[in-house]
C-alpha cells in the first residue's frame, strides 16, 4: 500500500506477537510509570536475534531488536509498544529505525476488541537522511457475508449512473437537502453509500436533484472510550455544541457529487444549518463540531457533515433538514 518512503508492518500485530510470543524475547519489569496522567506498569525486552525485517531498495536484512511497553495495572491492558532495533547490517545504509504504536479499546460489531490507535515509524539512513511516517487507525469494521442460490432468470441490466463531468456548481448557493433513507448508527457502517434530494430550486439546480455520497464516520462515545484515559477530562468547550457527550453517537457523513440535468458535478459545500421538518422537531439531534484526539474541531471539511444524535435512538433521519452553502473550491471557507 505504501509506495515509496518509510514504512513498517508491526503497527497491528508484529509488535505484539515479537514481545509476547516469541521465546526468544527477555522481558524486564521496570517499575511503575505515568502515562498521559494515569498509573502504568513499565515493562522493558530484548529480542537479540535478527527480529525485525528491513529493506532499503534492492538490500535487505534483519536487525535486532529492543524496547519499552506499558501496561494498565488495573485492566492488564497494552497502552503501548516503543521499539527499537539495533545491531544492524551495515550494507542496509540504516543508522537508526525505531516505532511507537498506542492501543485503545474499539467496539467491532458486537464486540471489544484492543487495536492500534496510532503508530509513528521513524527510520534513518547513514547519510543523515530521516523518514517520519505517522499512521492513524480507525473506523474498523466487522465484515459478514451471506450467499444465495437462485434459480430465476437473470435480473434485467441497469442503465450505468452519469458520469462525473467536468462541471462545477455555482459558489454560494443555499441548498437544502434531505436524506432519502434514514442512516441507522446500528446498522450502517463507514464507508456505506447514502443519497440526498434537493428540496427547493435554487440557481440552475433544480427541485428534486440528487447528491451521492457515503457514511465517514461513527462513534458511540459510550462504547468507544480511547485508551490511556486520562486522570482529568479535557476541558469542556464554551459551546456545549461541541465535544464529547456519552449517551450520544456521532454519525458523519460526507457529500461526494451533486446529480442534475443527467450529469453530475463534484458537490462542494459547507453545512450551515440542521433542523427537523415543522412540526417534527426533534431536540436530540444536532452538529457541528467534533472531538479528534481531545481537541475541537468545529467546523468540517467540504461537502462533510457531523451530527450528534441520541443514543437511545441512533438516527439520522429522513426529516431532518441540511441546509448547505455551496464554494468554490474544498479549501474555500
Amino acid at each position: 500500500m505504501v509506495g515509496y518512503g518509510a514504512s513498517f508492518g508491526g503497527d497491528f500485530a508484529d509488535n505484539r506477537a515479537l514481545v509476547f510470543k516469541d521465546n526468544s524475547t527477555r522481558i524486564s519489569y521496570a517499575g511503575r510509570a505515568t502515562m498521559d496522567g494515569r498509573p502504568a506498569l513499565r515493562y522493558e525486552y530484548d529480542h537479540p536475534r535478527g527480529a525485525l525485517g528491513v529493506a532499503n531498495g534492492n538490500q535487505s536484512g534483519f536487525t535486532a531488536a529492543r524496547g519499552a511497553f506499558w501496561i494498565d495495572p488495573e485492566t492488564l491492558d497494552l497502552l503501548q509498544i516503543d521499539i527499537e532495533g539495533y545491531a544492524i547490517p551495515s550494507n542496509l545504509a540504516v543508522r537508526s529505525i525505531s516505532d511507537g504504536t498506542t492501543y485503545w479499546r474499539v467496539l467491532i460489531g458486537k464486540r471489544v476488541a484492543l487495536l492500534a490507535r496510532n503508530s509513528e515509524f521513524r527510520l534513518m539512513y547513514a547519510d543523515g537522511t530521516a523518514r517520519r511516517n505517522a499512521s492513524v487507525f480507525s473506523n474498523c469494521r466487522e465484515y459478514a457475508a451471506d450467499s444465495t442460490l437462485t434459480f430465476e432468470p437473470s435480473p434485467a441490466p441497469q442503465l450505468p449512473l452519469p458520469s462525473l463531468e467536468n462541471l462545477h456548481v455555482q459558489p454560494g448557493l443555499q441548498l437544502q437537502l434531505a436524506l432519502d433513507r434514514a442512516v441507522d448508527a446500528d446498522q450502517a457502517a463507514v464507508g456505506d453509500p447514502i443519497r440526498a434530494r434537493v428540496l427547493e430550486t435554487v440557481g440552475g439546480i433544480p427541485r428534486g436533484a440528487r447528491v451521492y455520497g457515503r457514511v465517514n464516520r461513527i462513534v458511540n462515545f459510550n462504547d468507544q472510550i480511547p485508551l490511556p484515559r486520562r486522570e482529568r477530562p479535557p476541558p469542556t468547550p464554551k459551546d456545549a455544541a461541541w465535544g464529547w457527550h456519552l449517551g450520544e453517537v456521532l454519525i458523519q457523513i460526507e457529500f461526494l457529487q451533486i446529480e442534475y440535468q443527467r450529469s453530475r458535478a463534484p458537490f462542494i459545500a459547507r453545512l450551515i444549518d440542521l433542523e427537523s421538518q415543522p412540526g417534527k422537531r426533534d431536540t436530540t439531534t444536532r452538529s457541528f463540531g467534533y472531538l479528534d484526539d481531545d481537541a475541537v474541531v468545529r467546523y468540517d471539511p467540504p461537502g462533510t457533515a457531523s451530527v450528534y444524535v441520541s443514543k437511545e435512538n441512533p438516527v439520522l433521519g429522513r426529516g431532518v433538514i441540511m441546509q448547505w452553502v455551496t464554494a468554490s473550491e474544498r479549501g474555500s471557507h
